[in-house]
């Protein structure tokens, strides 16, 4: 049986009305021998990367400046006698295995392009075997069409998929433009590469760990994408022998797909749910797919999935029952009797077995869902690229299906779902992946909470940063529910540097911490005029260390993926763990309870995912001109955790962070007035002085 790992599309032979408009699912494999072994595998030097192709090298921090952060930080979430161990160890560690270890990096740093990528993209993505629904992969919600009829469907996929098609002939030929930095050496460009993989990436379930294959942007005779409905997967073609698929007959290919696939259902003669199978833990699943590949026909299903430049999926409307189980509000989009929290589970679970999970191939990349009910949006596999390049080539796609869409008048060969080989143990894995997603769909507390007392103008207006506003109103709301700080990530970029992603902005600092406490202090004695000023001060403080903390990690200073690079180069060489990453303390410090991050939108939209650990918080947020929208999560089978309690602390948050600032301001300009009555009364004088 020849791999399915070596298979190509060009090698296929499309015969009968595959050879018509219907086609192949997303990415390529590779079987380069040892390319497994790291996780990651691509072309990129065949990728393009526009003006940021002579970008500089990610730096290595010095190893006196990261132990310096990592004692700050540690001191914040430790207790005392827990701190002097920490401190002890570290002492030792900075004296006997940093000397060698930051040595090993240093030479890694001029044999790499990026010497932290690798290493990175395992710890954070390929080798983490959680299952990628909540765990891994973020849900984005669209504002909202009006309800569509099958044709009204059929065209707005039609329309996605024409754009999908477009966006990656630009990416074939380079023409992405080249983004720079707005501040903090203004104009650097900055690293391209994660946006030319969004459209020809697929990561692969595999052991010890996944693979993330990445093919070259380049021309393709044929591009296809999968339609996914009632859990049945349908080929369709976008390019033929060179030649773009008319937008008219993708519509119909669409529409037709639509109605096999309900006929199926009615006659209960549907393929198995295969794709649940994409939604157990990935070790799980690197073992059941090795069972499915047993068959060269299903090999090669895979691979056709795999290939395709993004699924699309016909998805039913989630029930009330996916609604915010605590006190409901009218803000923000409804469709129907739906709030918003129902339409970001449909985005990224998809509800359970019993819904649209199995019309999911939680692998890919770009999955792009529409429901009649006019609810539509995505859900992304994260390895490839971060939030602003999907969010990006998403817009594209919402801008795009705004303009008049083209309807089908002409009909074709009803389409084949893919056919699956199935054995009584692969019948038993699908039952068992439903089993474990129903259980954790049913444990996900999610609320998408928009705050509309006000947005960024008014923060703005407070002459501060909005986000790091927003990353001390988290700690003030977790500190006001816990009366303690916790690890926090925020995700920064690093995309000034070559391959650069993301390091971890750690908000809970010494300096948050102090103003938290004072601000909690302040709400009991809120006419303590000392105190105000007091929480003012802290305020600015909090906010300077927040900000300086978010310059040095996107200028490669970061103390995270240092710790990481160390871990690792120890790991390699010397086949050893040290007693620092061996340590209560940094164990702590890299659960993150609280992991947050900012995506922004144009379009109303919303992107939110599940928390990253059992007991903590997810909180991405969006702020806008005059609002903030939260996409909070956390797991009902956490006691010490709640969405609502959650959302109401962070609403008081903002709300006497507000009062406290506008204080500042009315003091200013009190002074301001103050001070022009003074320079008022002294020309008067000056006048009666001249008579």
């Amino acid at each position: 049986m020849v791999s399915f790992l070596t298979v190509r599309l060009s090698y296929f032979q499309i015969l009968g009305w595959k050879d018509a408009i219907w086609s192949l699912p997303k990415r390529f494999f590779s079987s380069a021998p040892g390319k497994e072994n790291s996780g990651f595998t691509s072309n990129e030097g065949s990728s393009f990367m526009g003006e940021g192709a002579d970008l500089p090298k990610l730096p290595v921090p010095s190893v006196e400046q990261t132990i310096s952060k990592y004692l700050q930080f540690a001191r914040v979430i430790l207790k005392d006698a827990e701190f002097e161990r920490t401190r002890r160890c570290v002492q030792a560690f900075q004296t006997n295995e940093a000397p060698k270890l930051q040595a090993i990096l240093l030479e890694r740093h001029k044999n790499h392009d990026n010497w932290a990528y690798e290493w990175w993209l395992n710890d954070m993505y390929l080798g983490n075997p959680l299952a990628l629904p909540i765990n891994s992969n973020p849900g984005m919600v669209l504002p909202p069409r009006s309800p569509m009829n099958l044709s009204e469907q059929a065209a707005l996929a039609a329309r996605l998929a024409t754009g999908l098609l477009k966006h990656k002939e630009i990416l074939d030929h380079g023409g992405i433009p080249q983004e720079r930095a707005t501040s903090r050496e203004k104009g650097q460009p900055l690293c391209m590469t994660q946006f030319y993989r969004l459209l020809t990436s697929c990561r692969v379930p595999s052991v010890p760990r996944d693979m993330l294959i990445t093919e070259p942007c380049s021309p393709r005779s044929q591009e296809h994408i999968i339609v996914a409905c009632k859990n049945q997967f349908y080929l369709v073609l976008l390019k033929k022998d060179g030649c773009a698929v008319s937008e008219e007959n993708i519509a119909a290919a669409v529409q037709g797909i639509v109605k096999d696939a309900n006929a199926r259902f009615s006659m209960n003669n549907l393929q198995p749910a295969i794709g649940l199978l994409t939604t157990n833990r990935r070790d799980t699943w690197a073992q059941v797919r090795e069972q499915l590949a047993q068959s060269d026909k299903n090999c090669e299903n895979m691979e056709l999935i795999q290939s395709s430049l993004a699924l699309i999926c016909m998805d039913e409307p989630l029930p009330v029952t996916f609604n915010y189980r605590g006190l409901s509000d009218e803000k923000g989009h409804r469709v129907g009797v739906r709030d918003e929290t129902n339409m970001a589970h449909q985005m990224i679970h998809g509800g359970g077995s019993a819904h649209n999970s199995s019309n999911r191939w939680f692998d890919k990349t770009v999955q792009l869902i529409l429901c009649s009910d006019g609810v539509w949006g995505l859900c992304y596999e994260h390895s490839p690229a971060e939030g602003v390049a999907m969010v990006q080539l998403v817009e594209q796609l919402h801008k795009q299906a705004q303009e008049p869409l083209t309807y089908s008048k002409t009909s074709i060969p009803a389409p084949q779902p893919l056919q699956w080989q199935m054995s009584g143990p692969l019948h038993q894995h699908i039952q068992s992946a439903a089993n474990s997603l129903n259980s954790s769909v049913q444990d996900l507390d999610f609320y998408v909470y928009r705050f509309t007392n006000y947005g960024k103008e008014y923060i703005k207006s407070c002459k501060v940063s909005p986000d790091a506003y927003i990353q001390l109103a988290l700690q003030l709301a977790y500190f006001r529910l816990n009366r303690k700080l916790t690890a926090t990530y925020e995700s920064a970029s690093t995309r000034r540097f070559q391959m650069g992603r993301v390091d971890c902005i750690r908000s809970a600092s010494l300096e948050a911490m102090a103003w938290v406490e004072k601000m909690c202090h302040l709400e009991i004695e809120n006419d303590n005029r000392n105190l105000l000023q007091q929480c003012l001060d802290l305020f600015d403080d909090a906010v300077t260390k927040q900000t300086s903390e978010m310059v040095d990690n996107i200028l490669g200073q970061g103390i995270d993926i240092h710790l990481l690079g160390w871990k690792q180069a120890a790991k390699e060489h010397y086949q050893m763990e040290p007693d620092l990453f061996a340590d209560d303390a940094f164990k702590k410090l890299n659960h993150f309870s609280l992991s947050t991050s900012q995506v922004g939108t144009v379009s109303d939209s919303f992107m939110g995912y599940g928390p990253v650990v059992p007991d903590g918080y997810g909180a991405s947020y969006n702020p806008r001109k005059d609002s903030i929208t939260f996409c909070l999560s956390a797991f009902i089978s956490c006691e010490l955790t709640s969405t609502w309690k959650f959302a109401n602390s962070l609403e008081k948050s903002l709300l006497s962070m507000q009062r406290l600032l506008t204080t500042r301001i009315k003091e200013s300009r009190a002074g301001f007035e103050a001070h022009n009555a003074k320079t008022a009364k002294y020309l008067s004088m000056l006048d009666e002085l001249k008579q």
